[in-house]
């Protein structure tokens, strides 16, 4: 059995420090990077670190939210 989530349905995602609104239309999952000016620090998949992230614009204002996916411990959607 799997839980199907459909991604342009989410309105909040919870992570360890609360609940988040997310603008639908912004959310984005995909492979992330981190990177210290132009040096790449981190390139996924490497370290045994999921390399899957998400990203999204919080509904209050001009915030956006990057977080990898395994930091996330719940979403709500809107049906």
């Amino acid at each position: 059995m799997s839980l199907r989530i459909q991604v342009t349905t989410i309105v909040g995602i919870l992570l360890a420090d609360g609940w988040h609104n997310v603008m639908p239309e912004t959310l984005d999952l995909d492979a992330y990077e981190l990177f210290d000016d132009k040096l790449p620090l981190h390139l996924g998949g490497q370290g045994g670190v999921c390399p899957t992230g998400a990203t999204w614009q919080e509904e209050e204002g001009d915030i956006w939210l990057s977080a990898p996916l395994t930091s996330i411990l719940a979403v709500r959607e809107k049906i």
